[in-house]
Order: C-alpha cells, then structure tokens, then sequence
C-alpha cells in the first residue's frame, strides 16, 4: 500500500467487482480535475452517493462510509486509492494530490452522466462546504462517530415514499446500473 490512515475500523468488505467499479468512479471523477487531496476525493464520492440516491434511488457504489473527524470517511475508497496508485493508473505529485491521466473509468453511460453533472455541481464548491454540506445530511446526523453509515435505510426511510420501499425487494438492489438516460432525467 502507498499509504495508510489512521482509521482502523471494520474491514473492508468488497468484492473483487464491486471494488473495481469503486475504483472506476474515482478515475471518472479524478480524470475532471487536475489533481485532489484525499479528504476532496472522500467527499466527493459521498457527495455523489447521496446526489444519486436522491435521483435515481439507488448507490453509485457499495462503498461504506463512517462519520469521522473531516466528514464522512471510507475505508474501501481509502483502499480503492491505494489500489489505483499501485497499478499506475493515479499518481500521487508532490504535494499530496492524487491525479490521473486517463480519459475516465470504465462505466456506464448513466454513472458517467451522474458523475458528470456532479462535478458541475461541485467544482467551484470549497472541500469545507462539501463537509459542511456533508453533515447536513441525515446520514451524517442519525449515525454514531465512526460508526458504517446505512445507505439502504436513508433510501428506504428518507429518499422513497413507502409505498415505492415496500414494493422494491432490498436484496435486489444494485448500485446504478441501469443505461436508460431518459428514464433517469423523468425523475
């Protein structure tokens, strides 16, 4: 491993898939800018995690995220980092930011449009807003220190009405994968 935090909660528990499509996200999102320290690279996956869920109903990946000292902290992406490091497809330059220079990552269609209007969304926003707007969120707020953050019930309880929730199988649910543009600008 390139580097190592302090953080020394549950393990991560991935799998092979489900961390390269984590690992996929974070080239997408670091091939939009020139280079980011981890803590923006953190919040911007949870920032797309929530703005995803909010508009499609569904995860951009099966990372866990904790609250933590700057906001919300994954171990899998703090992972996901090491493993883009390692395979030379991010650098780490100088000043501790992390850079790629990829064209984006391997994703679908859909992912890549969410990623895309996130990054509108947030480019010009400060990595402390992003906290600040990270712990604003009923994530952040019903969610003991360090303790894994439940995607599943802020989408269930906070996101879907639960006529929509009970109708929708929990085992059956993916992160977003489904290509379908037109469906998710209707919602």
């Amino acid at each position: 491993m390139t580097s190592s935090n302090s953080y020394s909660g549950p393990p991560v528990t991935l799998n092979k898939d489900d961390m390269d499509e984590l690992k996929e996200v974070v080239v997408e999102l670091l091939s939009k800018y020139d280079g980011l320290y981890e803590k923006r690279v953190q919040k911007l996956v949870f920032y797309s995690e929530i703005e995803t869920a909010m508009k499609t109903g569904q995860r951009l990946t099966d990372a866990t995220f904790v609250p933590y000292d700057y906001g919300p902290y994954s171990k899998a992406l703090r992972q996901a980092l090491d493993e883009l490091t390692d395979e030379n497809r991010v650098s780490i330059r100088n000043n501790g930011q992390y850079a790629t220079v990829v064209d984006g990552g391997s994703l679908s269609p859909k992912k890549k449009y969410l990623i895309g209007r996130i990054h509108e969304e947030t480019k010009r926003m400060s990595t402390d807003e992003l906290v600040d707007r990270a712990k604003e969120t009923w994530l952040w707020k019903n969610f003991e220190y360090a303790e894994e953050m439940g995607f599943e019930t802020y989408i269930d309880e906070v996101i879907m009405s639960p006529e929509v929730s009970n109708s929708i199988q929990t085992s059956e649910r993916k992160p977003v994968d489904d290509p379908n543009l037109e469906r998710l600008l209707s919602n």
